[in-house]
């Protein structure tokens, strides 16, 4: 049991490239209610964690946050570390986009905190990655690495199997791919739901694939989100409750 436990746990729900797909605009009308959502992170079997999303809405802002925290034996070994990624929006032209990033884990001694200010009128972002600061050039369609999930809080659009979009990401941009998958319906502590899944994989040597599960009848919203790497499931975050506010 080590601290990766936690990052993993809070990373799982991130995975978006250039190029304007239908995915590249957050149309305003597509973004679900405000709502709070617990999660809890499984490792193997064993329950490492729990986590909060919540979405909330201030005027022409838009405030996406994602909360984790150790419990049970992984609590035991990392303390009240807790790691959040806080992303927030703003609303322009019946779109909303980035204006920053926050990704930061309390009680760690390791600076390896992200922080990105979007400047939408010389389509630049500055950057802060592990205390490295950089500027770097956007397209007009960019997300950050939480921002990027909204995108999928929708329902698809009729033969559209492949969404893509740049993302600002450990201090440089790249591409993100995600699938639409066929799935049935999947069981949760909340009930069994009819479910959307995306797939996005990355070219990494472990064959890493993360999956995502959206539930129609809940918004959209994601109640499931697996890590498998080398055919092996590494870490595993299921609905428990969900709140619309």
């Amino acid at each position: 049991m080590n601290q990766r436990i936690l990052a993993l746990a809070a990373c799982i729900w991130l995975g978006v490239p250039a190029g304007h797909s239908p995915a590249a605009t957050l149309a305003t009308e597509e973004v679900p209610p405000e709502f709070e959502a617990i999660y809890e992170v499984r490792k193997g079997n064993i329950i490492v964690g729990e986590m909060m999303l919540s979405l909330r809405k201030h005027e022409d802002t838009l405030v996406y946050e994602s909360r984790t925290y150790p419990v049970g034996i992984a609590a035991f070994f990392l303390g009240s570390r807790v790691a959040t990624y806080r992303t927030v929006l703003e609303r322009t032209q019946g779109t909303y986009r980035t204006i920053q990033f926050r990704y930061e884990v309390q009680g760690n001694d390791k600076d390896r905190n992200e922080m990105y200010s979007f400047n939408w009128n010389t389509h630049r972002v500055h950057s802060r990655y592990k205390g490295r600061i950089a500027t770097l050039e956007i397209e007009p369609h960019t997300f950050d690495r939480l921002s990027a999930q909204l995108l999928l809080m929708r329902k698809p659009q009729d033969g559209i199997h492949r969404y893509t979009c740049p993302v600002v990401t450990r201090g440089d941009i790249k591409e993100f791919v995600y699938q639409l998958k066929p799935s049935q319906p999947i069981e949760t502590r909340l009930g069994t739901f009819s479910v959307y899944k995306y797939v996005r994989e990355k070219n990494d040597g472990k064959n890493t694939r993360y999956t995502e599960w959206y539930a129609e009848s809940l918004n959209y919203i994601p109640v499931r989100s697996d890590k498998v790497s080398n055919g092996k499931t590494e870490i595993s975050a299921r609905i428990t409750e969900v709140r619309w506010l």
